[in-house]
């Protein structure tokens, strides 16, 4: 999902929160293995903005994942912005 709000919020729009996402996962991923993450931002409509994401392992698609972000209202942004999370 990180690579998905790195795309979602990037530019100059108000910052965006992921809903609910849904993620298929279709592929057993063994440890150590080298991935690859592909991100599309689809359409916005209002205050969603669609976004879709796939996870490969070689030529296999291990997992997909769609959903909408929402973005923010001016006030939650300063409130999310001012979160700190552990390190």
């Amino acid at each position: 999902m990180t690579s998905l709000g790195r795309l979602v919020n990037s530019g100059e729009a108000p910052v965006a929160r992921t809903a609910f996402p849904h993620v298929n996962y279709r592929w057993i991923v063994r440890v150590g293995l080298e991935l690859r993450v592909e991100a599309r931002r689809g359409p916005d409509r209002g205050r969603k903005r669609w976004a879709t994401g796939q996870l490969w392992e070689g030529q296999h698609l291990v997992a997909n994942v769609e959903g909408p972000f929402i973005e923010l209202r001016p006030r939650a942004t300063l409130t999310a912005s001012s979160v700190s999370l552990p390190s």
